[in-house]
């Protein structure tokens, strides 16, 4: 599968956590319908939608293309979503290069934390 886009969105009611995770390549026609699905999720929360946390699990992601990262980073700073927003968001990045893209996310949300590791960022996530 390698290449593909594959992900996967599990919603925790109880710990309202949104656990996301994206493998294979992320192409910009990608961002919006993993984003309006992500939002979904979000929404799912009800009306502890905006009082949840967010990992990005993004391990398995080959690569994702200036433009797409560009996207998402559009997608955060847009206004009408911002009541959606997670209040940690957390992404998990094995290779240099998604750590990067990931930093650069930061310009629209400066309070992203990058992790190497899915187990210290579900840590900090989840602690009070």
């Amino acid at each position: 599968m390698q290449g593909k886009l594959s992900h996967s969105i599990q919603v925790d009611h109880r710990r309202k956590l949104v656990d996301v995770r994206i493998s294979g390549i992320l192409m910009p026609e990608d961002v919006a319908w993993v984003g309006e699905e992500i939002r979904e999720a979000v929404r799912s929360l009800g009306a502890a939608a905006g009082q949840h946390v967010t990992l990005y699990d993004l391990t398995g992601l080959q690569v994702a293309p200036a433009a797409a990262v560009d996207m998402i980073k559009d997608t955060f700073a847009n206004p009408v979503v911002r009541n959606l927003w997670s209040r940690k968001l957390a992404v998990v990045a094995s290779t240099a290069l998604i750590r990067m893209q990931a930093h650069r996310v930061r310009d629209a949300r400066p309070d992203l934390v990058v992790f190497d590791n899915r187990e210290a960022a579900l840590a900090w996530l989840l602690a009070d």
